[in-house]
């Protein structure tokens, strides 16, 4: 199927397929890796430059086929086992994982998140998520321009309110008054990272993106649809049928 055929196609049978390699290494008497990664297979894209901004979280994929993904990911074990046989850290146990996973499929948008974790020796703070929205119809990644023409400083605001009203801060003002007052008063950042559903736009901030002065693990900040009233793209806004 040709990339152009997707304007008439049924996007709820949109094909999606998966490729996994799994292994769980001894590399020497006391250092073991555990290696796990995943990446989706879209058979009908064809598009290269929407397959590379898709697959844009791993380098030198050159083959978008199942096949050709399945040997990128056993060629990223071996590599990932060379490094750790030369690593000179004296760590003894590394877990390297990586996921690819469709959340959504609604109106012709597909959400895609995507999870990447470096363990040593059971630490957990080298997450992070990425969240994409492709929009099927127009055979392009979705940007936040594409959803609304709020300002960022507005939508600075609206983050700044809801993460106060999240269960998160009403706890913090409770018991960590420091840390809510360093949240509570900082100028809010914009991430590109968001997705969508029927009720909210949500955006998902990565360890010490929010701020550096205080330590917070990944939040999700939901913005309801009547918070961005007025300021919605008008196709948008039909396409996904919202109303106030």
């Amino acid at each position: 199927m040709k990339d152009k055929d997707l304007q008439t196609q049924n996007f709820s049978n949109f094909p999606v397929d998966s490729v996994i390699e799994e292994d769980s290494i001894k590399v020497f008497d006391s250092v073991t890796m555990k290696y796990s990664s995943k990446l989706l297979v879209f058979p009908n894209l064809h598009d290269k430059k929407l397959l590379d901004s898709i697959y844009s979280h791993k380098k030198n994929i050159t083959d978008f086929s199942k096949n050709g993904l399945q040997k990128y990911l056993k060629e990223q074990k071996e590599e990932a086992y060379a490094s750790v046989k030369t690593s000179t850290a004296g760590i003894q146990r590394w877990e390297n994982t990586s996921q690819m996973n469709l959340k959504s499929n609604k109106n012709g948008f597909i959400h895609i998140q995507y999870y990447d974790n470096i363990s040593e020796d059971g630490s957990s703070g080298n997450y992070r998520y990425v969240e994409k929205v492709i929009d099927l119809k127009n055979n392009k990644k979705l940007q936040l321009s594409d959803i609304t023409v709020i300002s960022k400083n507005k939508l600075s605001e609206i983050l700044k309110k809801n993460i106060c009203n999240t269960t998160m801060m009403q706890q913090m003002e409770k018991y960590d008054q420091k840390g809510f007052g360093i949240l509570a008063s900082i100028d809010f950042p914009v991430t590109s990272n968001f997705y969508f559903d029927d009720n909210n736009l949500y955006f998902h901030y990565n360890m010490n993106e929010i701020t550096t002065n205080y330590a917070i693990g990944d939040i999700i900040i939901p913005v309801p649809w009547t918070d961005l009233k007025g300021s919605l793209k008008s196709d948008f806004q039909q396409r996904m049928k919202i109303k106030y």
